[in-house]
């Protein structure tokens, strides 16, 4: 019996009510049976609770005889009583309890026997101490001690077989839960199970009715449609008329976004738009059959479908613009099996397969209409045709008279025509020989072209070849002159120097002159090695911004003593808008311009002349001129003084010494740096050098070298503006002749004449007394007869810059305890800090920064004691900085967090800082720029010892903030110490003797070089042996190899070698080679190698560097650079 779907519903529902039953039933069970279980788990943890009080009173009834025993007082009874009241109560409520345990109720009886006993135990000794006996002794017996052991190995035992119960009870209690869960989810399965049958049924049925829903409303839209195409067809329409009906019905039927109707042409081989509805212009009008998608809809017959359509297809017209449909169907239309058209419809949609029948059915009515309409129209085309035909034979006719007519007249113009070709022929003849002999005469002028262009491209290799054997020559000549240089420079310095105390007088100055000798002969290998460079375009620029007071400053610093010497009035003058400003170009070449041109300005002005540089602004130029009251230029020799090795006077007798590449060299360089020079001379009068440079350096005016010198001949300027700067040599007017015992003293160390006496005055009306110095190394020597109280130091100094003599100031165990207060042009005031400097002052400064200044020298100077704070977290490295440092005139303060270090900052002065990078509640970095932000606490010198490893980032971070870095390490302390000497100004001589040899072990550079192994590799045995005697004075022990091969032999023989000086041009293996093996073996890729080479050449020093050298000098050798090298890479 088949079941209806009510009855299906209905047994479900029924099925899954007693389901749920059982369920209830079962629930209602196992959670009685969960209250007895959780009944008797109390029930259990009851009972230990009463064993545990009869313990606990039992101790209690102790502890309470045992304090009257001891102390006699009642007051320690008051537990004994109070155990006695509640011992019964408790066994009596655990007698109760465990009745339904035989076991367990003898134990509570036994207990309560125990109990009894101990209790009249205690009572008999409370009442003997009570009558005056000796219950003590009875006691320390352990009778009562014994009892309360049974009485707890009773309650122990009770307490496990409750403990077992009670682990029995919870077993049982789990295995019920877990039965009911697994039967409850069998439960609910079913049910799940049932519901989803039930529901599947229903489904079915529903389905079933909604499909015949479906295919009843497809009927009737199938109908609708049909109804509505045969309408649209009706009527006497042409093809065009039909076609668009036709695709307009269809496209907005079906829902369409475009559509296009093509009809076949008689032939069956192509098809033609004939109607269209929203398509764009890349719908083709014209299709063969096979050609795309409508070309194969015709040819195969059947219906096509694409999806994805490229753009190039079809595109849909709307009014914002052009879309493309995502899907696309053909549709062929049929008529007697014959393909008449096809439809093509686009959407954005795809079609529904209903639609599809519907458009397949549907291209049957439109074939029939398409036939129909088609041969009405034949039928007219053939009627119109017989009527077009009968005209055009009228009109042929009378086409022919009037040809006839014109084929007359034709013929009498070619008659002429036949006369004037006859003479136009002629003509040609002699124009077709006139051009033969131009086109010959062309052919020998291009062939004399292409022997000339070979000719040229023949020179200009020529040429190159002869640059590159010209450049080789120069760099081969540098190197076998800068050879045999080296060794005369080094062994002549030694034998000068007389460490061994062997040369007489006149011995050592004829040393002297020999060094000198080989100075200038360097002097003019450098000279011709620059000319070649700037002819072969290697001359390399280093443009940057240049202050113009920074040339002047170094021009003069250089030339002053040159005027002193030759009793030459030596003038600058400065145009007053160039006095703060600055011009991009290569300072170092302008510097060596200037410096040629007054080399020789010097040496042709004669005793008491003059000598003037002028600098001043024109339009978007600097203009410098040189002017001398000297001998003057000849107008004939003018021009060829630029030239390469020419002079005025190059006879054999000539006067005045010199190569002539001075003024070659200078012409050179303004023309590389996109200026010139001009030359106004007059013979024995003095001569003007004038060289002209742009503001800014501007690449395109920079022009190759070789142009002619636009020369004047007019009146020497001899510098008329009356404020000038004289630099000729007086000795200042200070107070080193008035000092008496007790003067506190200032050292003024500048050039600037008006300057240093403005300083002057300022330190008189302080109550000071000043002494003045000129030039760099005078200020040391005035620094160390007359030991001032503070310095005023100037960075642009003559022989020796500023920060030269702070340097030795700061390494002079004697000195460096002085602050020196730098008051300088230039903006550098890191370099100063770094250096030891108390302060920086920018020029110009006013009266009022000077007062500050002094100010905080005099309250530095008069503390007796200095404060520095030190700034760590760890309490043994803090202690261990206190003791290091701390002497008499230190105060150590110690912070241990960065916001207690800023705190004390705020409220105390201090003179120093030492600060861990490691803090707690701050980084060292975070604190040290709170400091930096403080106007007030800025200037404070801050030390970093910290034992971090630093990345690059945090040691650029370090650059700006801290004043020096102490990396933690085996002897960091010392330096430390050291660091903090420098920036507290201690004095050393003051300091515990330890401490001083500490300093001084530290400053001795020669313990660097001591007893260093160094390996020199030379193929010139004169270089060996002049570099190995210096080098043995200074206690190191040489070893010697003639090539890179033996090089390498020596390294293996000797693995301790410190260090390595390697040659480059050698036999065998050339420097590079024996550096590049070098690196490739393991032990030796951090060893030092410094390259010793002759060439001078660009690209040199990357080249040694590249191939894995560690540093590089050029031959000639300066030994006390060398040594300074040295000792940089064997300290690191």
């Amino acid at each position: 019996m088949k079941l209806t779907l009510d009855k299906k519903i209905l047994g479900g529902f029924i099925f899954c009510c007693s389901i749920l039953l059982i369920v209830a039933v079962v629930s209602f069970r196992n959670g009685e049976q969960l209250v007895v279980t959780n009944q008797w788990v109390n029930h259990t943890h009851e009972v230990l609770y009463e064993a545990e009080q009869v313990m606990l009173w039992s101790t209690e009834a102790e502890t309470g005889a045992r304090g009257f025993i001891l102390t006699g007082k009642d007051d320690y009874l008051m537990p004994f009583t109070e155990a006695r009241l509640q011992l019964p109560m408790h066994l009596t409520k655990a007698i109760l309890l465990t009745q339904d345990n035989p076991l367990q109720n003898e134990n509570i009886s036994r207990l309560e026997k125990l109990s009894q006993e101990h209790v009249r135990i205690l009572e008999k000794y409370i009442e003997g101490k009570r009558a005056g006996e000796n219950s003590a002794e009875n006691l320390a017996k352990g009778e009562s001690r014994r009892m309360i052991n049974e009485i707890r190995a009773v309650v122990r035992a009770v307490r496990t077989i409750e403990q077992n119960l009670l682990e029995q009870r919870k077993q049982d209690s789990d295995r019920d839960s877990q039965r009911f869960n697994y039967l409850l989810m069998t439960l609910l399965a079913t049910i799940i199970t049932v519901l989803i049958i039930v529901y599947g049924i229903i489904m079915r049925n529903i389905r079933a009715l909604r499909r015949a829903e479906v295919e009843m409303a497809e009927k009737n839209w199938a109908l609708t449609g049909t109804g509505a195409l045969t309408e649209s067809m009706q009527g006497n329409l042409t093809i065009e008329l039909l076609a668009n009906a036709v695709i307009q019905h269809l496209s907005t039927f079906l829902k369409a976004q475009m559509g296009v109707l093509y009809v076949a042409d008689e032939s069956q081989s192509s098809l033609h738009q004939r109607g269209a509805y929203a398509i764009g212009k890349t719908a083709p009008t014209a299709v063969a059959f096979g050609e795309g998608v409508v070309g194969q809809v015709a040819a195969s017959r059947q219906e096509v479908v694409l999806t994805g359509v490229p753009a190039e297809y079809f595109t849909l017209n709307a009014a914002f613009g052009t879309m493309m449909p995502k899907y696309i169907v053909g549709v062929p239309v049929l008529f007697e099996q014959r393909v008449i058209g096809v439809v093509v419809l686009g959407t954005a949609d795809n079609f529904t397969a209903v639609q599809r029948q519907y458009l397949t059915l549907a291209t049957t009515a439109i074939g029939i209409a398409i036939e129909s309409s088609l041969a009405r129209a034949k039928t007219n085309e053939l009627l119109e045709e017989t009527q077009r035909q009968a005209e055009e034979l009228e009109a042929q006719q009378e086409e022919l008279r009037q040809a006839n007519e014109a084929l007359h007249a034709k013929t009498q113009l070619l008659e002429q025509s036949e006369v004037e070709l006859r003479a136009q022929q002629q003509e040609l003849q002699q124009i077709n020989v006139e051009v033969e002999e131009k086109a010959n005469l062309l052919g020998e002028q291009k062939e004399k072209l292409e022997q000339a262009k070979s000719e040229i491209e023949r020179k200009a290799h020529e040429v190159e070849v002869s640059s590159r054997y010209k450049s080789e020559f120069l760099a081969n000549m540098s190197h076998e002159l800068r050879t045999p240089l080296n060794s005369i420079l080094i062994l002549s310095q030694l034998l000068a120097e007389n460490k061994h105390k062997r040369l007489a007088e006149k011995d050592i100055e004829f040393a002297r002159n020999i060094h000198t000798s080989g100075a200038s002969l360097l002097t003019l290998i450098n000279e011709i090695l620059d000319l070649s460079k700037i002819e072969a375009g290697k001359m390399e620029l280093d443009i940057e911004p240049v202050p113009v007071p920074s040339i002047t400053d170094t021009i003069t610093a250089l030339f002053t003593e040159i005027a002193r010497n030759k009793d030459v009035s030596f003038l600058v003058i400065i145009d007053p808008s160039l006095q703060q400003g600055t011009i991009t170009t290569d300072r170092q070449r302008v510097e060596q311009i200037l410096r040629n041109l007054l080399s020789n300005a010097f040496k042709f002005t004669p005793k008491n002349g003059t000598v003037t540089l002028s600098i001043q602004a024109e339009k978007n130029e600097i203009v410098f001129r040189v002017a001398d009251t000297g001998i003057g230029i000849p107008r004939d020799k003018q021009e060829i003084i630029f030239q390469a090795f020419q002079q005025v006077d190059g006879s054999t007798k000539r006067k005045y010494g010199g190569t002539g590449l001075g003024l070659s060299i200078s012409r050179e360089l303004a023309y590389v740096l996109g200026g010139n020079i001009r030359l106004e001379s007059e013979e024995d009068k003095g001569s003007t050098f004038i060289v002209s440079l742009p503001l800014t350096f501007n690449k395109t005016l920079s022009v190759a070298t070789g142009k002619d010198i636009s020369v004047k001949s007019k009146e020497p300027v001899a510098a008329k503006i009356p404020t000038t700067l004289d630099l000729s040599d007086a000795t200042p007017d200070d107070d080193r002749n008035q000092l008496v015992e007790g003067d506190r003293v200032v050292l003024i160390v500048e050039d600037d004449d008006k300057f240093s006496k403005v300083l002057l005055g300022f330190i008189r009306e302080r109550g000071y007394k000043g002494i003045i110095a000129t030039q760099g190394n005078t200020g040391i020597s005035f620094a160390r007869t007359y030991k001032p109280m503070a310095i005023l130091l100037d960075i642009s100094l003559p022989v020796m810059d500023g920060y030269e003599v702070l340097r030795q100031i700061k390494n002079d165990p004697a000195l460096r305890h002085i602050p020196v207060q730098i008051i300088s042009a230039y903006d550098k005031k890191r370099e100063g800090m770094l250096l030891g400097a108390f302060d920086y002052m920018h020029k110009p400064v006013s009266v009022e920064d000077l007062h500050k200044a002094f100010e905080r020298i005099e309250n530095f100077t008069s503390k007796k004691l200095k404060k520095l704070l030190i700034v760590e977290d760890n309490v043994q490295q803090n202690n261990a900085i206190r003791e290091l440092i701390g002497n008499g005139d230190v105060k150590s303060y110690s912070a241990y967090r960065g916001n207690e270090a800023y705190d004390m900052l705020e409220r105390e002065s201090f003179d120093c800082i030492i600060v861990d990078l490691g803090l707690p509640d701050m980084t060292g970095f975070d604190l040290m720029e709170k400091i930096r932000a403080n106007d007030r606490l800025n200037k404070i010198p801050i030390v970093v010892y910290t034992g971090r490893d630093l990345k690059k980032e945090d040691t650029q971070r370090l650059g700006k903030l801290a004043d020096t870095v102490v990396l933690k390490t085996a002897n960091s302390q010392e330096r430390l110490l050291d660091e903090t000497i420098l920036f507290l100004h201690r004095i050393e001589a003051k300091l515990p003797p330890d401490k001083q040899d500490i300093i001084r072990r530290l400053h001795r550079t020669d313990e660097v070089l001591k007893d260093k192994t160094i390996l020199l590799v030379d193929d010139d045995i004169r270089n060996i042996y002049s570099l190995a005697n210096a080098l043995e004075d200074e206690n190191v022990q040489c070893l010697t190899a003639e090539n890179g091969r033996q090089a390498l032999e020596v390294l293996q023989a000797n693995p301790s070698i410190d260090l390595v000086l390697m040659d480059i041009m050698m036999p065998e293996m050339d420097g590079y080679e024996a550096t590049l093996a070098i690196r490739k073996i393991p032990e030796f890729q951090k060893l030092p190698i410094i390259a010793l080479t002759a060439k001078a050449m660009k690209g040199d020093k990357e080249k040694c560097l590249a191939v894995g050298m560690s540093d590089y000098i050029s031959k000639p050798v300066d030994v006390p650079q060398l040594l300074s090298l040295m000792r940089v890479w064997l300290y690191k």
